[in-house]
């Protein structure tokens, strides 16, 4: 957190999306929600935290339907519960 505080602060014009995953345990419709909340939770700790503004980040979620890797192990389903951020 504390890096990507620090890029958008020294780049002040920069905005991001914040975009939430999940792994694929659960149901689909409670990934999707479980992976937007993460983002607006990040969205949420970056302004408070860090001080960055709120209208410089938008955020998505994507539930389980882009995987980084496979959801077969316990550390695949670790690396697939993660937050991405995307310049726009």
């Amino acid at each position: 957190m504390k890096e990507i505080s620090d890029i958008l602060t020294g780049s002040t014009k920069s905005r991001v999306r914040i975009v939430g995953h999940i792994d694929s345990a659960g149901k689909d419709d409670k990934n999707l929600d479980l992976s937007k909340r993460r983002a607006a939770a990040v969205r949420a700790m970056l302004t408070t935290e860090f001080g960055i503004d709120a209208g410089r980040m938008d955020t998505d979620g994507k539930g389980a339907s882009q995987p980084a890797t496979n959801n077969a192990t316990p550390e695949g389903k670790a690396n697939n519960r993660r937050v991405e951020f995307v310049k726009l």
